[in-house]
Order: structure tokens, then C-alpha cells, then sequence
């Protein structure tokens, strides 16, 4: 089997075990749900062995000050135990992805034969068979696609900028993006393109990007413009910005950014849990923030907002007033 391969299968292993482990700690397992986990348990060595790190990591939920794990944990109820069984599927495969993702990076493997991924923090940057760029941004997938006709990115998950180079075949192919909502053709450019659920960002540096949704009119859009589209319309191009988007230098920009919207961007780039608490999910940032020095992040931070950090593990950083008793 494949190393991406093998990864994969672990990881899904791993969600499983988490998964039982929420089952187990509600009150909806009965004695054919366990009859059912015991032979899950029983049918792979590596079932058992999952299912011990999936115990560790229980344990350091049950240890954490008070914060929401506790207070889920806090008199017992069914609906607490699964809240903290539910945070902590989404903790156990946070650190497990992140495990398998640098062992995969370090051995340099990609996760499909035609296809680039970055895991989650990670940077990645690539040359193209006709000598152009493409960056992915974290927790991104994209696999190419160049034949006699066309050259082809399909980009199937997360974020990437494309830094284009005149094609080395006559006649020259054009230089596509696809994503779920359709299909973009450079014009001799530099731009981005970011795949959302049911929708498709660009933002255009340089040149010129056309637009065609999947069942909708194409559309042009130009250097210092972004748009966004669906697979029936795009909308009208609004300004953008004309520089190098600032995540392909590793920092993460926030201009007039609310801090709940500035700790989820933050979160794309960590594994595990990283929120506020609603009284401060308000407060309004600016600045440039590092993406390499996350404890420099905190601390900017707690510099420039009323605000405290709580780290209680690697995967589980809390904000929350200043003022407000441990």
C-alpha cells in the first residue's frame, strides 16, 4: 500500500475510534452497540491500538481548567457527554491528521498520482511543466491536468495562487482553473482562487482572468478586481488587492477584522480548537500577523486587545476578556 494511502486508511480509523468513543460516552449505547464496538475493536490490531490514543487524548480533556470541555463534562447529563465526546472527535483527528501530514511531507509523497495537497499550516509551492508557479495554501488540494489541448488545474479543496508562464508548445494551450462552479481561463496573469462550499472566490493581481460558471455567461475580470461565482452567475467584480496575496508570504493581514473572523482564517493554518468567547468576539483588529510564530500572534494580541490567551494544550487555545475569572 501507498504511504498517502496508508495515512489515509489510519486517519479514517482514527475517526472511527473517536466516533465510538462518542457512542460509548452517551447515553444511546446499549449492549448491541457495545457488542458492535468490541468486534470494531477486535477486527484490526490497528483498531486497538487507535483506540488507546483516542483514550490518552479523552484523558487530557477530562484534565483541562475550566473551559468548554468542562463545562460539557459538568454534572454528567447525556447532552454534556456529548459535546465533550464531539469535541473531542474533532481534537483526536486534528492531531493524528497532523501527525501523518509531516510524516507525508517529509518522505515528499502526494496524496493522489496527479494531485498536490498541503496539510493543515503547511505552504507549498510548485513549478509547472511550462514553467509558471502554483501555490497551495494550507489544507489545499489541486491536481493538474496538461494534455495537447489544454493545460489544466482542477482545484479540488482549499486555496491556491497561480503565477502564469507563456506556454511552450505552439499553438498555445490555455491555462485553466477548475473548480466545483466552473472554470477559469488566464490572460497572461498572476491571481488566486479559493473554493468555498457552493461557491468560488478570485482575486486578480495581475492581467486577466475569465470566468465561466458552469451554466452561466463568461465574465472578464482584471488586475486589482476579485469576484466571486456559483455554477449559474458570477457576481460583478469589486476591488481587490493589486498586490501578492499576503498568505504567500506567511503572514495573515486583518484590516478593520472582527477577532471571532480573525481567529477562524487563523484557524485554517492549526489543528484542534481556537475560538473566543462571545463577549470579545466583537473586537476589531489591524495589523500583520505572522503565520510561522503563532505564540508571537497571542501575544499581539494580549498587546492590543483587552483580551487574555489561554493555551491549555498545543490543540486547545482559548480567548476571552481580560477580566474574567479562571
Amino acid at each position: 500500500m501507498a504511504a498517502a494511502s496508508q495515512a489515509q486508511r489510519r486517519y479514517i480509523i482514527l475517526q472511527q475510534a473517536a466516533e465510538w468513543f462518542a457512542l460509548l460516552e452517551s447515553d444511546a449505547a446499549g449492549e448491541a452497540e457495545r457488542a458492535k464496538w468490541q468486534r470494531w475493536l477486535d477486527a484490526d490490531p490497528m483498531h486497538a491500538s487507535t483506540w488507546q490514543q483516542v483514550l490518552a487524548i479523552s484523558g487530557q480533556f477530562r484534565s483541562l481548567p475550566p473551559a468548554p470541555a468542562r463545562a460539557a463534562l459538568a454534572g454528567g447529563a447525556a447532552q454534556g457527554r456529548r459535546a465533550f465526546a464531539a469535541m473531542l472527535v474533532a481534537a483526536v483527528g486534528g492531531v493524528a491528521l497532523w501527525q501523518w501530514n509531516k510524516r507525508e511531507d517529509d518522505a515528499g509523497v502526494a496524496l493522489a498520482n496527479t494531485g498536490y495537497d498541503s496539510g493543515v499550516g503547511q505552504l507549498r509551492q510548485l513549478r509547472l511543466p511550462d514553467g509558471g508557479i502554483l501555490q497551495l495554501d494550507t489544507d489545499s488540494l489541486a491536481e493538474l491536468g496538461y494534455n495537447a489541448t489544454a493545460r489544466r488545474i482542477v482545484l479540488r479543496r482549499g486555496r491556491i495562487h497561480v503565477s502564469s508562464a507563456p506556454d511552450t508548445q505552439q499553438p498555445a494551450r490555455p491555462l485553466l482553473v477548475q473548480t466545483a462552479q466552473g472554470t477559469l481561463r488566464a490572460l497572461g496573469t498572476r491571481f488566486e482562487v479559493r473554493q468555498f462550499d457552493g461557491r468560488t472566490q478570485l482575486s486578480v493581481e495581475q492581467g486577466a482572468v475569465e470566468i465561466t460558471p458552469l451554466q452561466g455567461p463568461a465574465l472578464v475580470v482584471r488586475a486589482g478586481q476579485g469576484a466571486q461565482f456559483d455554477a449559474h452567475h458570477s457576481a460583478q467584480p469589486v476591488a481587490a488587492s493589486a498586490a501578492a496575496p499576503a498568505w504567500t508570504r506567511r503572514m495573515l493581514l486583518a484590516d478593520n477584522m472582527r477577532l471571532d473572523d480573525f481567529l477562524q482564517e487563523l484557524g485554517r493554518y492549526r489543528h484542534g480548537y481556537l475560538g473566543c468567547s462571545p463577549e470579545v468576539a466583537h473586537l476589531r483588529l489591524v495589523g500583520a500577523y505572522p503565520l510561522d510564530d503563532q505564540p508571537a500572534i497571542f501575544a499581539m494580541l494580549e498587546a492590543s486587545l483587552p483580551v487574555r490567551v489561554r493555551q491549555h494544550m498545543p490543540w486547545w487555545v482559548s480567548v476571552s476578556a481580560r477580566h474574567q475569572p479562571d
